[in-house]
């Protein structure tokens, strides 16, 4: 077909249709084609665009505020499963909502405001209490943000709470409402518990050939080992190739000359300074240290002074040139920063310093082998790709491109070996791969995919254990100690019966000799609530019918060693108008869900005002899983 075709195209016919061909591409906009981009707009909220970079930092801001509670791991995948993209997006669209708002509203926020709220985040504070520029501008830089960015984002911030504000100003919880809710979560109750352990029923025997044999067989899930896979695991380490890479004195020395800014201790000062919002008293200020210094003279001006320790010129973005060119001890002039009107005088001056050559060989040469084996290993794990793609063999690739193989003899889905210890202890970044693993079939290997570290690792599925159940032979000594476990729940739960029913005969019956004469304990409940976590033993069940009970009433349960059988003595009603009772917390609880619903109803409201419109294919493929 294309020898045809290069034949062909010497023909006058074919040259008189690409001339055709080529105006149809100019009249139907071919090149629009090559001129378009991608859109990135997700949302559009009125005339405001969402864009995917902006959802992007909110979802990995989100994921962050997440991942301690989950001990530090999570991907971005689980994070979505969470519904942490979505609550993002939302999250976006609502500030959105609310700006414009604002904007419709004529709601502006002026510098004094964003002033007394940055001196009001304690974040920005030093030991003593007090607003620290250092700090401000440390913390800012720590979480890359400027400034102006900050003060712009505290505007906005502060312009949505106005508005947010507006919409419940005045909301008042109804009295009957907290007195009727402080009753239901007051409420305390006091209960009569018999426990009996399943382990006091002693001795139940030894069941026969039969019964061991009809109780594995009823049990059979019990006794199933799961389906096992024999691996090979090729990894890819920048830590293994750095070790094999030779950095010679002439790079050593040519990267100490090209970074020598990092190998240098920048001068720094200790800087005195105040800080006020009317440039007149600045002056004033400023003047008067001329003649007694700065402290006396902040001091007569009512202003305190603050200073700054051991400081670089980089941590005083705006006001750091004008504080390394003042001579120490005198004064500076006025200086105007996003913070106000500023006078520094220095109080101290440490000269700049620089490490030698032999301080820093082995740094440098430890940094450079880490840079040239990231670079080698991207490099390399493209080529283990394509030649993976290409059909290539696991070993193949290996052998070539230098990969480290390791031998699983048998694992299963949670990283386990049959002995029930971990398979592979040293493939800490195995585990993330066998959900992959075990959907492979036999002989198939895996892409290879990047883990922590820059560490790359790529599976083969060398065979496979089907689950299957283990001869009794195996496990006889394990049906036998279940078939006794069952026996002695099912005896003491008849045994719980007969308690209950005896504390069921009335008031009069004492449930603490019934207890003892059932080898069971007993216990007085201290005085709980209907959301107590734990009550001496109860099941959370337990309490929660205790709580549908009435006086005298009986309850049953058990735990997984234990039966628990429980008898309502008391109830303590809660009451909202004694001198002790603290409604404060729900009246706040109550507010708090009012106004949440009326921000919600708000919020529908700006929706119909402002539409929204959600690019749920374009977020789908910018935030699509690997």
């Amino acid at each position: 077909m294309l020898q045809f075709i290069r034949n062909f195209a010497g023909s006058w016919v074919v040259k008189i249709l690409f001339v055709l061909l080529i105006l149809s591409f100019g009249v139907w906009g071919i090149g629009d084609v090559f001129r378009s981009s991608t859109p990135t707009t997700v949302a559009e909220v009125g005339k405001v665009e969402i864009g995917q970079q902006a959802l992007d930092q909110e979802f990995r801001r989100q994921m962050e505020r997440l991942r301690p509670m989950l001990g530090g791991n999570l991907t971005a995948e689980q994070a979505k499963r969470f519904g942490l993209l979505e609550q993002s997006l939302q999250s976006l669209i609502q500030r959105s909502l609310f700006d414009l708002a604002a904007a419709d509203m004529g709601i502006a926020v002026g510098p004094e405001v964003v002033r007394l709220r940055i001196a009001d985040e304690p974040a920005f504070r030093n030991q003593q209490g007090q607003f620290d520029p250092n700090i401000f501008r440390s913390v800012l830089r720590n979480n890359q943000l400027t400034e102006d960015g900050y003060v712009a984002m505290i505007q906005r911030e502060t312009a949505r709470q106005l508005v947010a504000g507006a919409v419940s100003a005045g909301l008042t919880p109804p009295q009957p409402l907290v007195q009727d809710l402080y009753r239901y979560r007051g409420e305390k109750r006091v209960a009569e518990v018999v426990t009996l352990p399943n382990a006091s029923i002693g001795d139940v025997g030894v069941p026969d050939d039969a019964t061991v044999k009809q109780a594995y067989d009823d049990h059979q899930v019990r006794f199933t080992a799961p389906e096992y896979r024999a691996l090979t695991v090729a990894r890819l380490s920048p830590d293994a190739l750095a070790k094999d890479i030779k950095i010679d004195d002439a790079q050593l020395r040519k990267a100490y000359e090209e970074r020598a800014n990092e190998f240098g201790a920048p001068e720094k000062r200790s800087v005195q300074m105040v800080v006020t919002d009317d440039e007149a008293k600045a002056k004033q200020i400023a003047e008067a240290a001329k003649a007694k210094g700065l402290a006396e003279a902040a001091k007569d001006a009512g202003v305190e002074p603050v200073t700054l320790d051991n400081i670089a010129k980089a941590d005083l973005p705006e006001i750091g040139d004008a504080a390394f060119a003042l001579e120490p001890g005198k004064p500076s002039d006025p200086i105007k920063s996003a913070l106000g009107w500023h006078v520094m005088a220095v109080t101290g001056v440490t000269p700049a310093s620089t490490k030698s050559f032999e301080d820093v060989r082995d740094q440098l040469a430890a940094e450079l082998k880490k840079e040239q084996a990231l670079d080698s290993v991207f490099s390399i794990a493209n080529r283990v790709e394509d030649q993976l793609a290409s059909g290539a063999s696991l070993d193949e690739v290996a052998q070539a491109q230098g990969l480290v193989l390791s031998k699983v003899a048998a694992i299963d889905s949670t990283g386990k070996a049959p002995d029930g210890k971990d398979a592979a202890p040293d493939l800490p970044g195995l585990k993330a791969l066998l959900p992959n693993a075990f959907q492979l079939k036999t002989g198939a290997s895996s892409n290879l995919t990047e883990g922590e570290g820059s560490n790359f690792t790529a599976v083969r599925v060398d065979s496979v254990i089907p689950a299957a159940v283990r001869p009794l032979a195996d496990v006889r000594e394990q049906v036998i100690a279940d078939w006794q476990q069952e026996q002695r729940a099912e005896r003491a739960a008849k045994k719980a019966e007969e308690i209950a029913a005896n504390l069921k005969q009335g008031a009069e019956a004492a449930a603490q000799d019934i207890a003892t004469q059932s080898g069971a304990t007993f216990a007085m409940t201290s005085p709980f609530t209907r959301d107590a976590q734990a009550v001496q033993g109860l099941p959370a069940e337990m309490v929660a019918k205790l709580f549908a009970a009435k006086p005298n009433e009986v309850v049953t349960g058990n735990t997984a060693d234990a039966q628990v059988v429980t008898r309502l003595k008391e109830i303590i009603p809660a009451d909202p108008k004694a001198a002790d009772a603290d409604l404060a917390p729900v009246r706040a609880a109550v507010e708090q869900g009012m106004e949440s619903d009326l921000v919600a109803e708000f919020t529908n409201a700006l929706r119909d005002k402002y539409p929204v419109r959600i690019h749920r294919q374009r977020i789908d493929q910018f935030f699509a899983s690997n």
